[in-house]
């Protein structure tokens, strides 16, 4: 009996102490758990605040919201006709693109997700306050919340160390991501990051779970929940994560293909290790029936919507056809190689298929490839350029190299293990990677792969440091001393044991402590302090537009005729013209005539109705009007465009602005959208200098003069006769530039100035090998006629020049008079 009792206590003692074993693990994991969740919530707060901080005064300037640059102000005019008939947007606008109107091209998403809280915040009837400050902070709001996806997904994908300093970094990272997660910023691109990210990370959720279930076809044959659970709640978050992406941009089928090479090599990489591939479609299909479902409902109101569609069906109805194949060929036996071989070939059978079946389609598809690689005018807008290594730099700074390091080393350990959620990461980030060369807007996506990829490669360096050289070290050390204290006496062997024991206590934390300062000074010094001053920097930029811009447009929309005669129906919802038809204007109704960037600022802060807008439409028409050589075939344009005014500013008219702080105008764009060369209006020319040295210098042909930017711009309309006239004779010389580079050049042989125009000609046709040229932008060397149809009706304030400058006024506005 006593026995029994003895076994019993023992028992109870024991089950007592494992219950508290579990209970202090308990605790300290909620401890730890809570430290992390301390230190993400800093992470988001300090990327908040540099969000909102720094720009707040360039953004809230007293009297009006300076929303930054283009885009943001057409999302404001979306969200503030939204929230007056919520829960209905525009589908179409009449107040921009005159004389056609435009479809709304924006995914809606975003502006549904403001429109509503600014609508709920305002009670349903929101003031123009509200508006725009709630606007104003949105993209702040959602910048800042990138980085919770992001510290889960490097915790999932490594740990929580790697997710808490993922997050840390893509909070201060200075490129575009920040830029466009800015107060101000009310754009669709940081929701673009935010949704992507999401995506992936339940995406990741889902692979994982799906493989410790060990989910087949069988299990969903046989209704077994408890392992189907998880891996279907992930893929039903995956597909709203991916439906409200799709629902952020327009162009989001990029997004899908990325996910749809992902799976196509995943079955490739399981079938070849004789894997079941069974739990790809299990957790793929639903996701994409989720965002199909999310999306339909908006086919059509918004561009490429039917891409999306057909890149969501392509994977409901492909994904599992690439299951029964492999199921096919491992239930017959055969070599695991001819499985790569049959997708190989079924892929080029069904492009075959596509091109015969709907070339539109097939166009759609390579239209969407060629977006990566830009030509045309299209090099002219900034986020399409390529990037380059200076802009690599400044994106990304120390992150760049370090993430194609840690890229190199976890695409050798993907391959090696066919891990599936790692393989995710390497696709997913190859794939940004080379959109973002392609055109540098991607860098906004690339910045949450950078941080991963460089967090991974920091963490694994100190871990690999501390163990296999910090820690066993020490061992070594202490291995030694017990090695020596065997030797000993037993009453000293337990004197020193004692004295051996408080070194291990003590000495463990000290090596730790000290390593860990060193690491983190390393760290920071590397990866995080180059980043400071440049996000701080960026983050301080004075955006457009500028004072006299808006003042302009405020003036336009006090002094000029409205265009529908009311202005309420500036809020009005509209009704989109049939199909193939035209939308009926009133004849009260008239356009803009400016650059193309200047459209949304015109229909937002003017309330009138740009023939151009940033979308491009008209951007031809308007480098071809203010290119345009002569009044009669320039009057003919805005005619055909019924448009009654012209505005142009500084940027627009001038090539150079202040060279010597590389400050130059966008009349290079005004030509290239005109489809003309800039040869034909001034071209790089060397000249010897007093040192003899061969300098640059940029010379202005007669036909820049005789642009019609140049003539209303700089001479105001006004006739203009030359006070002298300069000529140049030039020969082609081979020269060496400063990188080294063997380059043909224009060097100039000779330069006379002629007392008016008429003497220059008369010195041109007896010495044809001479050309006129101007030297200053302000200066026509050559005469220049009235413009008798435009009459300057405004102009922005002078500003006090510097010295030796000459003061100009940024904006002009002219009335045309057909």
């Amino acid at each position: 009996m006593r026995d029994y009792n003895q076994g019993k206590s023992s028992f109870i003692v024991r089950e007592i102490t494992i219950a508290k074993m579990n209970r202090l693990s308990i605790e300290a994991l909620t401890k730890v758990n809570a430290v992390y969740g301390y230190a993400l919530a800093a992470v988001f707060a300090l990327a908040l605040f540099l969000r909102t901080y720094f720009p707040y005064d360039n953004v809230f300037t007293g009297d009006w919201v300076r929303f930054k640059w283009y885009d943001s102000w057409y999302h404001i005019r979306l969200v503030e006709n939204l929230v007056q008939h919520f829960p209905s947007r525009i589908q179409f606008d009449p107040y921009t693109a005159y004389p056609y109107g435009q479809d709304v091209f924006f995914a809606p998403f975003p502006d549904y997700l403001l429109g509503f809280f600014i609508w709920f915040f305002g009670a349903g009837s929101p003031s123009q306050e509200l508006i725009e400050t709630l606007g104003a902070y949105f993209p702040a709001v959602l910048g800042a919340f990138v980085t919770i996806p992001v510290f889960f997904i490097g915790k999932e994908l490594f740990n929580k160390k790697v997710g808490l300093l993922a997050a840390a970094l893509v909070m201060i990272l200075p490129g575009q991501f920040l830029m466009k997660s800015l107060l101000g910023f009310t754009d669709h691109h940081v929701a673009e990051t935010l949704f992507s990210s999401l995506t992936i990370l339940f995406l990741i959720l889902a692979l994982k779970s799906s493989k410790q279930t060990d989910v087949s076809f069988d299990s969903l044959r046989t209704r077994e929940w408890k392992l189907l659970k998880k891996p279907l709640i992930y893929s039903l978050l995956t597909g709203i994560a991916l439906g409200l992406y799709l629902l952020s941009w327009s162009a989001g089928a990029f997004f899908i293909f990325i996910l749809l090479i992902f799976p196509f090599l995943l079955y490739m990489s399981d079938h070849l290790r004789r894997r079941s591939t069974d739990y790809i479609s299990i957790i793929y299909v639903p996701a994409l029936l989720i965002a199909l479902i999310m999306v339909l409902p908006f086919l059509g109101q918004f561009g490429m919507g039917e891409l999306q569609i057909a890149a969501l069906l392509l994977g409901i109805f492909g994904l599992p056809f690439l299951s029964a194949i492999s199921l096919l060929l491992a239930g017959r036996g055969m070599r695991r190689v001819y499985y790569p071989l049959v997708l190989g070939v079924l892929l080029g059978i069904s492009s075959a298929i596509l091109y015969l079946v709907s070339p539109t389609s097939f166009d759609s598809v390579i239209g969407e490839i060629g977006r990566f690689k830009p030509a045309g005018g299209s090099l002219t807008i900034g986020e399409v350029l390529p990037l380059t290594l200076p802009m690599a730099w400044e994106e990304f700074t120390t992150s760049f190299y370090l993430s194609l390091i840690s890229f190199v080393l976890l695409t050798y350990f993907a391959i090696k293990d066919g891990a599936a959620d790692k393989i995710l990461l390497v696709v997913w980030s190859l794939s940004m990677f080379l959109a973002m060369f392609g055109q540098n807007r991607f860098a906004y996506y690339f910045a949450v792969n950078a941080s991963i990829l460089t967090a991974y490669l920091c963490w694994e360096t100190i871990a690999f440091v501390y163990t296999k050289l910090i820690l066993e070290t020490v061992r070594q050390q202490n291995g030694r001393e017990s090695t020596r204290l065997i030797k000993k006496s037993k009453r000293k062997r337990s004197k020193a044991g004692k004295s051996s024991l408080r070194t291990l206590i003590g000495g463990f934390p000290l090596v730790n402590y000290a390593y860990g300062i060193i690491a983190a000074l390393i760290l920071f010094f590397l990866v995080f302090y180059h980043n400071i001053g440049m996000a701080t920097d960026v983050a301080n930029q004075i955006s457009a537009p500028t004072k006299d811009w808006y003042e302009s447009l405020v003036w336009v929309k006090g002094n000029t005729p409205e265009p529908f005669q009311d202005a309420d129906f500036y809020n009005e919802t509209y009704e989109k013209p049939p199909e193939g038809e035209a939308y009926q204007y009133p004849d009260s109704a008239y356009g803009v005539m400016a650059w193309w960037d200047y459209g949304h600022w015109i229909t937002y802060i003017a309330h009138r109705i740009p023939n151009a807008n940033p979308h491009q439409v008209g951007a031809t028409s308007a480098g071809q009007f203010f290119t345009a050589q002569d009044d009669i075939s320039a009057n003919r344009m805005l005619d055909q465009l019924g448009s009654r005014y012209v505005i142009i500013d500084l940027a627009t008219a001038m090539h150079e602005i202040n060279p010597e702080d590389d400050k130059y105008g966008i009349f290079h764009a005004v030509i290239e959208w005109a489809g003309k060369e800039e040869s034909d209006f001034f071209d790089l020319y060397y000249l010897r200098s007093e040192s003899n040295q061969l300098e640059p210098v940029i010379l202005y042909y007669p036909e820049y003069y005789r642009a019609m930017s140049t003539r209303l711009y700089v001479f105001e309309g006004q006739e203009w006769i030359p006070q002298e006239t300069t000529v140049i004779s030039w020969s082609e010389k081979e020269l060496t530039d400063t990188n080294g580079n063997k380059i043909k050049a224009k060097v100039i042989s000779d330069a006379r100035k002629a007392s008016d125009y008429e003497s220059a000609e008369k010195f041109i046709d007896n010495n044809p090998n001479y050309i006129i040229v101007g030297t200053d932008q302000l200066n026509s060397p050559v005469p220049l006629e009235k413009l008798e149809n435009y009459v300057k009706v405004y102009e922005s304030p002078l500003p006090v020049p510097e010295p030796g400058q000459v003061a100009v006024s940024e904006v002009k506005i002219f009335e045309y008079t057909p």
